[in-house]
């Protein structure tokens, strides 16, 4: 099982999104190859199943946010919300040619341990 800190860190919301007021709908985080990656952040029960997407079940803790599983969206991410007491579902769709396989294999293990 990959611990947060080893996996994701948490950049905060997109700066760019600010200007129109949409900073709240999106979050970066950085991957384990230390690249940032955008999220769409959503309500954990309002986060729609799209096929090819990366999803992570996020608990917000005062200013910041923990990852408390990382996997594939759907039904599998609402779950874990549940389980894990997560209010958010962050979504990131893949972009073509990187495979759910791909960008999960080293976060993919259900629960991680909040930081």
């Amino acid at each position: 099982m990959m611990m947060p800190t080893e996996s994701l860190l948490d950049d905060g919301p997109l700066a760019a999104a600010a200007a129109t007021g949409l900073s709240s709908r999106f979050r970066l985080w950085r991957g384990p190859d230390g690249r940032r990656q955008v999220y769409s952040v959503y309500a954990a029960t309002e986060a729609p199943d799209y096929p090819g997407a990366v999803a992570l079940a996020v608990r917000r803790e005062k200013d910041r946010c923990v990852v408390t599983w990382a996997g594939p969206s759907g039904g599998g991410a609402h779950e874990a919300a549940r389980l894990f007491g997560a209010e958010e579902i962050h979504l990131r769709i893949l972009p073509p040619g990187e495979s759910l396989a791909q960008a999960l294999p080293e976060m993919e293990s259900g629960p991680l341990a909040p930081l």
